[in-house]
């Protein structure tokens, strides 16, 4: 076990020991095998486009009997075309071949690696905290409820809504919701429908059943993000110069925030921060809810199809833990205030 403040998480080897002989890890490696035979045969196919390109340049150049030069050009371009197809057919379908496997990574080993992650867990001298989780593939966390929070005021916006890959459970005495999220906003135009992404990302949410006075939000400075977020109140410097070159600050109630957001939590958020360097990442502090909003990420997701060992899913575990380290403090700061 791993100490932080009270709280015992287990350690990156304790969840991986079951998950790593488990009939999960042998059907990810089956669906790996697959995903590299489909991956070859790709790849041969798009050799047999590119050749076909270059024998048609061949033929042309060879042939100097064209009586049409602009037929002769039309071919020439032809050929180039087909060749720049292959190239093109070959990184669409790699990485048609790779997504799917990373989806099958995130249905069949992150389950239960956040499952153990939690379940394993324990508050330090209070037996009767409670660790559960539970993961829905097609559930999410509705759109009403994301309303309620100050911070996603933008997501009125949105005209189409979908969210995914639901955990949620009790972390000690804190309910959490962990979902991805995608919505969009489709406006009627003169040429058609535009498109537009409000959010695309990660959200989650943790509440404390604490009241706490005021809205605090935090914005990173820079990072890819949809729509930008709404930010209430006036602008507050922190005593962390550090933190205050990754995120902007704002809230209603600076003594709130301040005793919210002492020195390590501060650092905890950067700590975040460097998991996600070029991702932007919005936190709200309201009515004993904590929300924190990672865009334009596809959480959980395994780097194309190399052979996944045990440490393979290290940052898995790195990325939910530090998440997971900010429930933990801010859980132990807001003691003073009563359920």
């Amino acid at each position: 076990m791993e100490k932080e403040g009270k709280w015992m998480l287990p350690s990156y080897e304790d969840v991986i020991r079951g998950i790593s002989v488990g009939e999960a890890w042998q059907q990810l490696r089956r669906h790996r095998n697959k995903a590299l035979v489909l991956r070859s045969l790709s790849w041969i196919l798009g050799a047999v486009i590119f050749v076909v390109g270059v024998c048609i340049l061949v033929l042309v150049v060879q042939d100097g009997e064209w009586d049409d030069s602009e037929g002769q050009g039309a071919a020439l371009v032809f050929g180039v075309v087909v060749i720049i197809c292959s190239f093109i057919y070959m990184r669409y379908a790699s990485r048609r071949i790779i997504k799917s496997y990373s989806r099958h990574y995130k249905r069949l080993i992150v389950p239960p690696l956040v499952a153990n992650m939690i379940e394993q867990a324990s508050y330090e001298g209070d037996a009767g905290a409670r660790f559960i989780c539970h993961y829905e593939a097609e559930g999410g966390i509705p759109l009403e409820e994301l309303l309620k929070v100050p911070l996603f005021d933008y997501l009125q916006a949105a005209t189409k809504y979908t969210s995914e890959d639901l955990f949620a459970g009790t972390l000690g005495e804190t309910d959490f919701k962990l979902a991805e999220l995608h919505a969009q906003e489709v406006e009627e135009t003169e040429d058609g429908n535009t498109t537009s992404t409000v959010f695309e990302g990660l959200i989650f949410m943790a509440d404390f059943h604490k009241h706490f006075a005021g809205t605090t939000t935090i914005a990173s400075r820079k990072g890819r993000i949809g729509y930008p977020p709404s930010l209430s109140g006036s602008k507050m410097n922190t005593v962390s110069h550090e933190f205050d070159q990754h995120y902007r600050l704002r809230t209603t109630n600076e003594t709130t925030s301040r005793y919210l957001l002492p020195v390590d939590m501060l650092e905890r958020l950067v700590r975040l921060r460097e998991q996600f360097p070029k991702k932007g990442i919005h936190l709200c502090l309201h009515e004993g809810m904590l929300v924190i909003a990672i865009h334009r990420v596809d959480f959980f997701e395994v780097k194309g199809l190399r052979r996944l060992g045990e440490d393979a899913i290290m940052k898995t575990y790195q990325e939910f833990r530090s998440i997971l380290d900010i429930v933990d403090l801010l859980n132990l700061n807001t003691r003073i205030w009563s359920k």
